[in-house]
């Protein structure tokens, strides 16, 4: 696997200059203009190495740094400063960077580095992956309090630094795409591009398009040549969100992929080589599909090498108070208040919970009332109305300390989103307003 670097700096001639150096020396690149694109190319591509500058708009090194650590704390970083900002490179590095680079500086000196940061990433790979082994062996720390979800990912990191697609089962909101990224970010591809496509958000008449890419001219309004996110996916893994509802059509040039490892744009005369492996998810019965006619049987056998299957929430009721810490913590962090302590009964009361919303709507919850209730212990009674079906809506409560109300109809809308499958029209009956309604307030906060 070529490694992959992630070049962030401001400047487009020191951006230009490292990426022709590092192409030559045969590594991979993608650039970041700044911070806050880096970061999110990050996330998107994982690299090896992220080298980045130290002064940047948006987002600077330091704040990258921390960002990146808080989500990967394996992430391995160069910073690249002047000459005059050594000792704030100093500080950096104590905040976790591997190395740091002062300008103006000499090519072999930046190669040289990198390198040896890459070889150092390689050694933090394969030594979570000896982790990630070792404790499955012996029985010990897993991401569950069920034994259920622990022998599901047990078996996902068996298969993880193999080839092998994979194809994820379970009702929506069950935690399938995370467990899918766990299973890229244990395998030899971690450090390449992870993308994910929901097929059930493709327009039909553009599915082709945006999985294969398609030549200029292939169809009106292509009005330029588009690579596809399978070529996107080149060298990791490509993530098909509710692969029930790709199309007869597409189903026939994924499985020639699979089949042949080649990919054909819209309107292209060649195919073309591509290199990624697959995994898949639905919530769907495909079985029943494959007796209907709408989903190919040959596609099913080609994805479906590995099968796991994610329970649904109420089957693992286990997790509730481990999943509800989690999430509760996290929402805190990212709204800066101090996090809100489930009591015991509070626990009971999520554990009585129908939860048709899966993972997805007990997260929703655990962020609003991060929000509600900062610094404060979860009652029962203050959290029965979101959980327990006959629940009265009179226990809702102002904090003292007020809300954001803005925030607080975001995540509403979210939770009624996710108890009804997306459905709008549902979700609408739920909040008791009409679909017009609810349109537009997706519209004012963002949601589509």
């Amino acid at each position: 696997m070529t490694p992959l670097i992630l070049i962030a700096d401001d400047d487009p001639g020191v951006r230009q200059v490292l990426a022709i150096q590092f192409g030559d020396a045969g590594y991979r690149v993608v650039e970041a203009a700044d911070g806050r694109e880096a970061l999110r190319l990050y996330r998107q591509g994982r690299p090896h190495v992220l080298l980045t500058d130290l002064r940047m708009p948006h987002k600077d090194g330091q704040a990258l740094l921390a960002a990146v650590l808080d989500e990967d704390p394996e992430a391995t970083v160069v910073v690249m400063t002047a000459y005059a900002s050594v000792h704030g490179a100093v500080e950096v590095m104590k905040a976790g960077a591997f190395d740091f680079i002062t300008k103006p500086f000499h090519e072999e000196q930046v190669l040289a580095t990198v390198e040896r940061a890459l070889e150092v990433a390689r050694l933090k790979r394969e030594n979570q992956r000896l982790r990630d082994a070792l404790t499955t062996a012996r029985g010990g720390p897993s991401p569950s309090g069920s034994p259920q979800v622990n022998a599901i990912y047990a078996q996902a990191f068996a298969v993880a630094d193999t080839d092998a697609h994979v194809l994820i089962l379970g009702e929506t909101g069950t935690g399938k795409e995370h467990l899918a990224r766990a299973i890229h970010d244990r395998s030899p591809r971690a450090g390449a591009p992870w993308v994910v496509v929901n097929c059930g958000a493709l327009p039909e008449a553009l599915v082709e398009a945006e999985l294969f890419g398609h030549v200029k001219g292939a169809f009106t309004g292509a009005d330029h040549a588009r690579s596809g996110r399978l070529l996107a996916a080149d060298g990791g893994t490509l993530f098909l969100d509710e692969i029930g509802d790709l199309p007869l059509p597409a189903q026939v040039k994924l499985l020639r992929f699979l089949q042949e490892g080649e990919v054909q744009a819209v309107g292209a005369d060649r195919a073309a080589s591509v290199d990624a492996r697959v995994i898949a998810a639905t919530h769907r019965d495909l079985r029943a599909m494959m007796a209907s006619g709408t989903f190919r049987e040959d596609l099913y056998y080609r994805l479906a090498v590995i099968t796991l299957h994610m329970p649904p929430l109420r089957e693992r009721r286990s997790d509730l108070a481990i999943l509800a810490e989690e999430f509760i913590h996290d929402a805190a962090r990212r709204h800066d208040r101090q996090p809100a302590i489930l009591s015991a009964a509070a626990v009971r009361a999520l554990e009585a919970a129908p939860w048709t919303g899966n993972i997805r709507e007990l997260k929703n919850l655990c962020e609003r009332w991060a929000i509600l209730y900062p610094a404060r212990e979860l009652t029962r009674e203050l959290i029965a109305a979101d959980v327990l079906p006959d629940a009265a809506t009179s226990q809702w409560k102002l904090p003292p300390a007020g809300v954001d109300l803005a925030e607080v109809e975001r995540q509403l809308i979210e939770q009624a989103l996710a108890r009804t499958d997306g459905n709008k029209a549902a979700a609408a009956r739920l909040l008791n307003i009409t679909r017009h309604t609810l349109d537009y307030r997706l519209e004012k906060h963002g949601l589509g």
